[in-house]
């Protein structure tokens, strides 16, 4: 008897996309004032950095400490760490962003825990989204020679692009070609550098390169995209078209695929939650279809996308969740959710997919089409 043939069942792959435009018009991100500090003679147990001039509420501000040695550092009161990087034993560098409130200080002190040399600087910027304002970050380091600022994916366009730069040693900093710079500001020990310039569209960045006079020394690099304002959104969106197949010869089969999507929730009204719907039409090749209770979701992961900051989503979603399939999109289902508060930010969510295939299937090549969309509300 003839044996049957290995059956490929292609999946084609359609998201739609569901956008929560921005309450208003905002600004494009714009650069506001820097201010920098550095200890001086056998160094200190704190730094103090003075609050740059013209800083306002719902300005977002980005700090970044350099210090000798890899000891903790205690920031201020309302600053979260973006990057936490250490090089060797030679120094440790933090950057961390505050969004401003109505009544700010006139400075903010970082803690160095015990005596050690340290510098460090904040720049302010208006018209960053203060929802999610951290669209993504890089570190990377280096024993000696110049500072190499790695590249970041921006998911989003017009994004502010920090590059901050620090070093196990008192020198001056040449900015990277197409920056601006900011501050430079040395310790007997340390220097830390930041520049900056603007990412009109989404995608990888340059790297970017900050040249020290002297290059014999430590060195880390932060990159830190800030996500403009207007880009506030609730969407969804995949380039995923996965493939699989299933051998009838081996009996009934249950073939598995994963589905990456990019969901976005950075609405500057604030999160009230999401959820994610599901449906498809039927598997087919030609007149032949799959059942349509065929595929079904038994588990999501997500994952924060390109080091940014979020607030991972609470799913009470209980799996397995069946796929709706027709000859036609039927009613969607609920795949995956984000209760109200929860899931701020760029993520990676990936659903798995079962697909049954029995062994009587007809031979031949299929393809369906999934429709996933993103709602407003848990």
């Amino acid at each position: 008897m003839r044996p049957h043939c290995a059956r490929i069942l292609a999946l084609g792959v359609l998201i739609l996309s569901f956008a929560i435009a921005p309450g208003s018009a905002h600004a494009a991100i714009s650069f506001v004032a820097a201010s920098s500090s550095a200890t001086t003679g056998s160094g200190a147990t704190s730094l103090a950095i003075t609050k740059p001039t013209g800083v306002a509420s719902g300005h977002v501000m980005v700090a970044t400490v350099t210090a000798t040695a890899t000891g903790a550092l205690t920031p201020p009161s309302g600053w979260t760490a973006v990057k936490d990087t250490t090089q060797g034993t030679a120094i440790r560098q933090i950057t961390y962003y505050r969004v401003a409130g109505t009544s700010e200080g006139t400075s903010y002190s970082w803690g160095l825990g015990t005596t050690r040399q340290a510098s460090g600087g904040i720049v302010d910027y208006s018209g960053v989204n203060n929802t999610a304002p951290i669209d993504a970050s890089a570190s990377a380091g280096g024993a000696s020679g110049n500072a190499l600022a790695g590249s970041v994916t921006t998911s989003v366009a017009n994004d502010q692009v920090i590059v901050a730069s620090g070093f196990n040693i008192n020198t001056t900093v040449s900015p990277a070609a197409g920056t601006t710079e900011r501050y430079d500001v040395p310790s007997p020990s340390t220097t830390e550098e930041s520049a900056d310039f603007a990412q009109a569209s989404a995608g990888a960045t340059a790297s970017k390169t900050a040249t020290p006079a002297l290059s014999s020394s430590a060195w880390i690099a932060h990159t830190i995209a800030l996500r403009d304002a207007a880009q506030g959104t609730l969407s969804v969106s995949t380039t995923a078209a996965p493939t699989f197949s299933a051998n009838l010869d081996s009996g009934d089969q249950t073939a598995t695929y994963a589905t990456p999507l990019t969901v976005n929730d950075t609405r500057t009204t604030g999160s009230v939650g999401w959820n994610l719907t599901i449906t498809s039409t039927q598997f087919t090749t030609g007149t032949r279809t799959l059942a349509s209770n065929a595929s079904t979701v038994t588990g999501v992961t997500s994952a924060c996308a390109n080091g940014g900051i979020c607030t991972s989503p609470t799913n009470s979603v209980t799996y397995p969740v069946g796929v709706p399939a027709g000859s036609s999109p039927p009613t969607p289902n609920k795949l995956d959710n984000a209760a109200s508060a929860t899931g701020v930010g760029t993520f990676t969510v990936t659903p798995t997919i079962q697909v049954f295939v029995p062994q009587n299937s007809y031979t031949g090549s299929y393809s369906s089409t999934l429709t996933i969309a993103v709602v407003s509300g848990p």
